[in-house]
């Protein structure tokens, strides 16, 4: 994109309050217009007291447009400021929505940290192009353009130095930015590593402190820092010559128009006092001159974040649903999977050609080997990812015509990570339910086993569970997810490892809660604890992403395959119990005729 492309997309956030903005911008346009007229007015007072004429007169007028000139652009101040922070907190609360609202996927790939210090570094660049386009940006154009014609209708020779200043100030200006184009959009990149490794560091500090990594990571800091700023300094130097360069010009530019002033006033061709408005209008134009070059400098650095942040809000039309997207309701709960894949980019992982069944109120569970496709098998039901071939249905509807949101509403899910927002107990059991009462909530956590160590603390269901529950111990977040999901009530459960977190006692009462859960759902179980299986009406092993074997417990238990020798290596089933299975499905071979 242009810097123009870039400034105009940025100025178009401002249209939802375009009627402020107009008036605004006409303030100061008839500000900017009136402060051509202050040199004007003294050289007419020069000349007034040069000649011994009356004085009085243009100083009222003078004093009464400098008065009138600092109240209104306080107020026009005033309000500017007023609308860019008021719309810079609409575009963050706005931004915000877009991305949460964003597939998972998009997150997963895009990475969090980066999605927030783009949104964040953003904001700030608009909040600072929107304030001075209303305060100087239009203004300072209209007063150039207001300004250059004026000073030829009192001199065009004078005016000539004046043109000749403002051509220098562009040329520079351009030569500058080409110069630095790549430099600025590697200091952005830098950043972004910055920020990536702070908020990574942050997010992890316990594991920092217990590895004794601080004083390493802050090194790390430092290098990228230094890297930083050594693609920082460069575009510094260059806009450090460029102010240099344009400050001489303007003292050259000064005193040429003294010398030529002066000349002409010697030969009686003006007036003092209009070498003394040129003098004025010079400074008046070396000031505006500076404020477009700190303009051009503004957009320039803002450039490279604006473009990231404009990526990013265009890629949600990832997200946008299709026109005839329909609503999923009534749902019994049968889950077909239909010849089923779906890969990772440049990954081996994913699943693969993946055919079966879940009867409504059926449970199914999903074992097999690290890697093997399980969490993924999940995720693509819930639509985090879309397949790339098959079909996935939910009682004959495939779940890809139909809105992520009415699909989500008839699943609850347990991850392996509780994922407890850094509120209070009763807050994050009512995620699960919106306007759930008191009574809801406490009948959830009963339900989950949940009540015991609620009730102990100080402060009840008002306790605040820390970022990411750390407040509390593995299993008690765990129990507050299971109690989140019991009150949203849904006819598809996802049991995500949901009670690996759990001692063994706590465990045995959780499991008398899901069991009454899964009466009359469907319900997948991702389970490494085979423990938690044996009640499943279906197993299915995965092993590389496709189905190595699939049954019930017993009948793959019997089997000998890769799911008994799994319960083997867990202590579950020994060889002389699966030797003994084998004896009992092993046909007897049939006896030879005598001769």
């Amino acid at each position: 994109m242009t810097l123009f492309q870039v400034y105009g997309r940025a100025l178009g956030y401002l249209g939802k309050n375009k009627w402020r903005v107009t008036a605004i911008v006409i303030a100061n346009i008839v500000l900017a217009v009136i402060t051509i007229a202050e040199p004007i007015l003294f050289g007419w007072i020069i000349d007034a007291i040069s000649s011994g004429g009356a004085v009085t007169n243009v100083l009222i007028l003078w004093a009464a447009f400098g008065f009138f000139n600092t109240v209104a652009y306080v107020l026009v101040a005033r309000e500017a400021d007023r609308l860019a922070h008021g719309r810079r907190a609409s575009l963050l609360t706005e931004a915000f929505g877009r991305i949460i609202s964003m597939p998972l996927s998009w997150h997963h790939q895009r990475g969090t940290s980066n999605a927030l210090h783009t949104l964040l570094r953003a904001a700030e660049s608009l909040f600072g192009l929107w304030l001075e386009f209303m305060r100087t940006h239009l203004a300072t154009a209209v007063a150039i353009l207001f300004l250059i014609p004026t000073a030829i209708s009192m001199d065009w020779r004078l005016s000539l130095v004046l043109l000749c200043l403002a051509v220098f100030y562009w040329v520079i200006g351009v030569a500058v930015m080409k110069r630095t184009k790549e430099g600025q959009a590697s200091v952005e990149s830098h950043y972004h590593q910055v920020f990536s490794h702070v908020s990574d560091s942050i997010s992890n500090v316990s594991v920092l402190h217990s590895y004794n990594r601080i004083e390493a990571e802050t090194q790390a800091l430092k290098v990228y820092t230094k890297d930083l700023l050594k693609a920082q300094y460069p575009v510094l130097d260059w806009w450090a010559l460029a102010g240099g360069l344009n400050r001489t010009a303007s003292t050259v530019s000064m005193g040429v128009i003294l010398v030529i002033g002066t000349t002409l006033v010697q030969r009686g061709e003006i007036r003092v006092g209009d070498v003394v408005a040129f003098i004025g209008f010079a400074n008046l134009l070396i000031a505006r001159l500076d404020l477009l070059r700190q303009f051009a400098t503004q957009i320039f650095e803002a450039r490279a974040k604006l473009e990231d942040f404009f990526a990013l809000e265009d890629s949600v039309d990832d997200r946008t649903e299709p026109a005839n997207a329909g609503e999923l309701r009534d749902v019994s709960g049968e889950v077909e999977f239909r010849d089923v894949s779906f890969g990772f980019a440049n990954t081996k992982q994913g699943v693969h050609n993946i055919s079966f069944t879940a009867k409504a109120g059926q449970t199914v569970a999903i074992v097999g080997p690290t890697g093997a496709g399980k969490t993924t098998l999940i995720n693509l039901l819930q639509r985090v990812y879309d397949p790339q071939q098959g079909k996935i249905l939910i009682d004959g509807i495939d779940i890809s015509t139909v809105t992520r949101k009415s699909l989500r509403q008839q699943i609850a899910t347990v991850f392996q990570d509780a994922g407890l927002l850094n509120r209070s107990i009763s807050d994050n059991i009512r995620l699960g339910r919106e306007g759930a009462t008191e009574a809801d909530i406490i009948k959830a956590a009963e339900a989950a086993a949940a009540t015991e160590f609620i009730e102990d603390r100080l402060n009840g269901y008002e306790t605040a569970v820390g970022e990411r529950g750390n407040k509390l111990s593995g299993g008690e977040r765990q129990r507050i997810a299971i109690a989140r999901a019991i009150l949203k009530n849904a006819p598809i459960l996802v049991l995500d490892e949901a009670t690996s977190a759990l001692d063994v006692e706590t465990e045995a009462r959780v499991k008398v809660a899901i069991d009454k859960l899964r009466q009359d759902r469907t319900t997948f179980i991702i389970a490494h604890r085979l423990s938690t299986v044996r009640d499943a009406n279906t197993v299915i092993f995965l092993d590389g992403g496709r189905v190595a074997e699939v049954g019930s417990y017993d009948e793959l238990s019997r089997l000998g395959g890769r799911f008994a020798s799994l319960l083997r290596t867990s202590g579950l089933l020994d060889d002389s119990e699966d030797d003994d299975a084998s004896k009992k499905d092993k046909k007897p071979e049939a006896t030879p005729n005598p001769a």
